[in-house]
């Protein structure tokens, strides 16, 4: 076995009884959930300004302008059918189909462990190795330093998401095999951020904020090159591949800014600020990474190679992304 972080993860909180409420942001705390506390009114319009979250805790007897709590469970899955819905059960009712189907887990008051067992299950299904989370957030800072030498670069704490929703305007979207995972890498940010920040020259001389869409894309493509060629380099055999080849359909809805790799499982999400030193109060350029295992995930296999990681030489050779 290798050590494993459990990482943080935000999630929705809709509860008004004082006393739940402390009971809810202490399991919060220790469960290392972010809890963002809203009411009925602004639920739906946490959810437009949070991209990232990992689920919602929601009372039944919250108290709603349309209808009782369940109504708003179902405006929110309709939303967001990818969050799981936890539910504080404050009746006997027996929950219709449709209801059913919108809960992932629904649970008494006062029993924690049954939430504690949905939570680990529902928000923290993987696991990932403190060593692969460390080396990730340094070498894809290496790569931000280098493509954006005038930039200061800071990581955020990695957490996992649930959302599918895209950050931003520019995607990119890279293949990761090895022995013991298989799937994407993903960087997103806004289009207008990126040009601001070639703008107060955050890249090298010469590269400014005149570039076309395409040009644009193209610096976060290579970014993404130089992220995969160092996670190549450190983290895959060169020799070894799995054989498992089992792909699924990749959706994208470009209107909903809406991506699915056709897996329930959450996503490894690191946010990164690139911010001028010169003038600290412009707002930072946000690169937002996201690591989807939804092929193959194995963190033991991953310990065997870490103990006896192969020994790598740059080749020298350029990755065309």
């Amino acid at each position: 076995m290798t050590e494993t972080t459990q990482l943080e993860a935000k999630v929705l909180l809709l509860e008004h009884d004082p006393a739940q409420y402390q009971v809810l942001s202490d399991f919060c705390l220790d469960k290392g959930l972010l809890a963002l506390p809203r009411s009925s009114h602004n639920a739906l319009v946490t959810l437009s300004q949070h991209k990232d979250l990992g689920g919602v805790l929601l009372a039944e007897d919250l108290p709603c302008e349309d209808g009782d709590s369940l109504h708003l469970a179902r405006a929110i899955h309709k939303l967001r059918p990818e969050l799981p819905i936890f539910l504080r059960r404050t009746s006997g009712r027996l929950l219709s189909v449709e209801e059913q189907e919108t809960i992932r887990h629904a649970w008494q008051t006062g029993e924690m462990a049954s939430l504690h067992t949905a939570v680990e299950h529902n928000i923290f299904s993987l696991r990932y190795p403190t060593r692969l989370v460390m080396g990730i957030v340094e070498l894809t800072c290496q790569a931000l330093r280098a493509m954006f030498p005038n930039a200061q670069v800071l990581s955020e704490s990695p957490y996992v998401v649930h959302d599918r929703i895209i950050h931003g305007e520019v995607s990119t979207l890279i293949a990761i095999e090895s022995t013991w995972c298989r799937g994407y890498m993903m960087l997103q940010t806004e289009e207008r951020a990126l040009r601001q920040g070639l703008i107060q020259g955050f890249s090298y001389e010469g590269i400014g904020g005149d570039l076309n869409f395409r040009e644009l894309n193209n610096m976060l493509g290579e970014t993404t090159n130089l992220i995969w060629g160092a996670f190549k380099n450190r983290y895959i055999p060169p020799q070894a591949f799995t054989n498992q080849q089992t792909q699924v359909p990749i959706v994208i809805n470009h209107e909903h800014k809406y991506i699915s790799f056709g897996s329930q499982d959450p996503q490894l999400c690191i946010r990164y600020q690139l911010s001028d030193p010169a003038r600290p109060g412009l707002p930072p350029l946000i690169v937002v990474q996201r690591f989807i295992f939804n092929l193959h995930w194995s963190p033991d296999e991953f310990a065997e190679f870490d103990d006896n990681p192969p020994e790598v030489s740059p080749t020298g050779e350029l990755e065309l992304f």
